[in-house]
């Protein structure tokens, strides 16, 4: 008797379970396309093709080379300015030292001065570029996860419709603007 109740509850159990609506949260498709993007740059824009609904015909693949190709190209910048920056660094405390000239014994100490902060400036722009590349994906990701819910069906409405009434009692014309929406 045991048994039988056991298989009882087992075989509707799993009919309650099979019964999930299939439709996509907004909110949780969004966060999770945002916090994919956040880990990962591009993995936001992935999980929006991988899941996008079947009568969206955008193919979102075409972003992530554009995205890896600025983070790569500011990621370069960075690295080289930096570089660079360090060089002429080390140029200057040397020759502050008293040490001779190495690596540019064209330049004066002045002159390395001006070019280490041009290089500093230089490798704070890149910086900034990464992020915003960074950011702008992120973003990118979620407003495309928001746009991938939006309804676009032929079953919304707008329609602006001007009339001209005339008033029996006045004999003036008087003008109406009725406004229709539809759902």
């Amino acid at each position: 008797m045991i048994r039988f109740f056991i298989y009882f509850l087992i075989l509707f159990s799993n009919q309650f379970t099979c019964q999930s609506i299939d439709t996509i949260d907004q909110k949780k498709f969004t966060k999770r396309s945002t916090i994919l993007s956040c880990i990962v740059p591009g993995l936001g824009q992935f999980q929006n093709n991988q899941i996008r609904p079947e009568n969206v015909k955008n193919r979102l693949w075409w972003k992530l080379p554009i995205i890896y190709a600025g983070i790569g190209s500011t990621t370069f910048l960075v690295n080289f300015n930096n570089q660079e920056f360090r060089k002429i660094k080390e140029e200057r405390v040397s020759r502050n030292q008293g040490n001779a000239a190495h690596n540019y014994p064209l330049y004066s100490i002045d002159q390395l001065k001006i070019i280490q902060e041009d290089y500093r400036r230089l490798r704070d722009l890149s910086l900034i570029s990464f992020i915003g590349v960074y950011v702008l994906q992120i973003i990118d990701a979620n407003v495309e996860a928001h746009l991938f819910l939006f309804d676009i069906s032929d079953h919304l409405g707008f329609k602006l419709k001007p009339t001209f009434l005339m008033e029996n009692e006045t004999n003036y014309f008087t003008t109406q603007i009725s406004f229709n929406i539809k759902f």
